[in-house]
């Protein structure tokens, strides 16, 4: 999120807090929407080539019309609109923010991949990934994906471990996750330490053994965790750590 760093595309949402609650996140990425762009245009020119080597390194090297990706935290669709364009003919793209998925709606508008998204604005969690879809508006289809990305978003997460389990209910047997996430530095935990209330922040990154370990945990198998970037945010330089893992 561009306030916490400027990442060109995840954020806030997650396991749904229940009730009628305000959430933290949903009210601040509204209010960040309109210069969201502008301040991840750092993040967006590293990850977005950096994503297309690492899924090289899946085995996922080229456009495939039969090919489901899910983008969990998509925002204004920064990598998604890239996954849609170059590798999947199919892309859910998932947010808590009404006005991030407007954004994406805008750009998508009239293009020849608009026919390629399905938009979902809620704050998914594990009883949204279902085995029939009845609720076409959130609900997830249980086994369905060859690709889910999530980027930025784990700190948002108040239990990682049952977020990765959701995302590998959502893949087919064999199925990749991506991952982009703060490395966990001194920088990182200073960072985002200001923004626990107002962004709802509940970790400080990840490092690779701290990826290995919670993709073990959640019954993934890692195929790649290491430093991937740093992007600059105002005046800071932030570590990006990126990992792959399969089902």
């Amino acid at each position: 999120m561009a306030s916490e760093g400027g990442h060109g595309h995840s954020h806030a949402h997650g396991h749904s807090h229940g009730g009628g609650e305000s959430n933290p996140n949903k009210d601040a990425w509204n209010k960040h929407q309109a210069d969201y762009d502008k301040d991840s245009a750092d993040f967006v020119a590293k990850a977005v080539p950096a994503m297309k080597k690492l899924l090289a390194a899946a085995g996922i090297s080229s456009f495939s019309e039969g090919r489901k990706a899910l983008d969990f935290g998509a925002g204004t669709g920064n990598l998604a609109i890239p996954l849609a364009t170059s590798f999947c003919g199919h892309v859910t793209a998932v947010d808590v923010s009404d006005g991030m998925l407007g954004h994406l709606q805008k750009k998508i508008k009239s293009t020849a991949i608009e026919s390629r998204f399905r938009v979902v604005c809620a704050e998914l969690g594990p009883s949204d990934v279902v085995k029939e879809i009845s609720d076409s508006k959130r609900q997830i289809k249980e086994g369905d994906y060859d690709l889910v990305l999530c980027s930025m978003v784990i700190h948002h997460m108040p239990d990682r471990k049952k977020t990765i389990e959701m995302f590998k209910s959502m893949l087919k047997p064999g199925g990749v996750l991506m991952i982009y996430e703060f490395e966990a530095t001194a920088e990182s935990k200073e960072t985002l330490g200001t923004k626990k209330e107002s962004h709802g922040v509940f970790h400080d990154g990840l490092t690779p053994m701290t990826f290995v370990e919670l993709m073990t945990s959640a019954g993934m198998k890692t195929i790649h965790a290491e430093h991937a970037f740093a992007f600059s945010f105002k005046n800071d330089s932030m570590k990006v750590l990126a990992g792959l893992a399969t089902k």
